[in-house]
C-alpha cells in the first residue's frame, strides 16, 4: 500500500490540532474553574485545559490526517476526534482520580466532585471532557484537510 497523503499534511494537521487544542482546552478549563467561583481555580483550570489541549490536539490532528487524508472532511475528523479524545480522557481520568480527591474545593464543588469520587466516575467525566475537545479539534483539522484538497 503506497502513501497517497500530500506532503506536509500530517505536519500541518499537527500544528492546527495543537492550536485548536490549546484554544478549546483553555476554554473548557476556564469554564470548569469558574464552577468554583474563585480566581485561582479559574487560572489553574485554564492552565490544565491548555496543557490537555496541547497534548490531545496534535495526537488527534495526526490521526485525523492519517485516517481521513484529504477526502475525509469534517465528519470523519469529528468522529475520529471523539474516539481518540474519549480514549485519552479515560486514561487521564484514572490517572488524576487520587490526586483530585486531595483537594477540598474539588470535592465540594458540584460536577467537579466526579473527579474525586472514584476511578470510574473520574474516567467517565474526563473521557467526556476530552472527547469534546477531540471532537472540536478533529472537525477543524478534517475540514481544513478537505479544503486543502479542493
Amino acid at each position: 500500500m503506497e502513501n497517497t497523503l500530500p506532503k506536509g499534511l500530517i505536519t500541518s494537521s499537527l500544528r492546527t490540532g495543537a492550536f485548536i487544542g490549546i484554544l478549546v482546552g483553555l476554554a473548557e478549563g476556564v469554564f470548569m474553574g469558574a464552577l468554583t467561583l474563585t480566581l485561582n481555580a479559574i487560572f489553574v483550570g485554564a492552565v490544565i485545559g491548555a496543557l490537555t489541549g496541547v497534548i490531545t490536539g496534535p495526537i488527534v490532528g495526526a490521526i485525523v490526517a492519517r485516517w481521513g487524508g484529504t477526502t475525509g472532511g469534517v465528519s470523519i475528523g469529528a468522529y475520529t476526534g471523539m474516539l481518540v479524545g474519549a480514549g485519552l480522557g479515560l486514561v487521564a481520568g484514572v490517572a488524576v482520580s487520587d490526586y483530585a480527591a486531595t483537594f477540598a474545593l474539588i470535592r465540594e464543588t458540584n460536577l467537579l466532585n466526579a473527579f474525586a469520587l472514584d476511578y470510574f466516575q473520574s474516567a467517565m467525566f474526563s473521557g467526556f471532557l476530552v472527547s469534546v475537545l477531540g471532537t472540536a479539534v478533529g472537525s477543524v483539522v478534517g475540514g481544513a484537510n478537505k479544503r486543502l484538497a479542493s
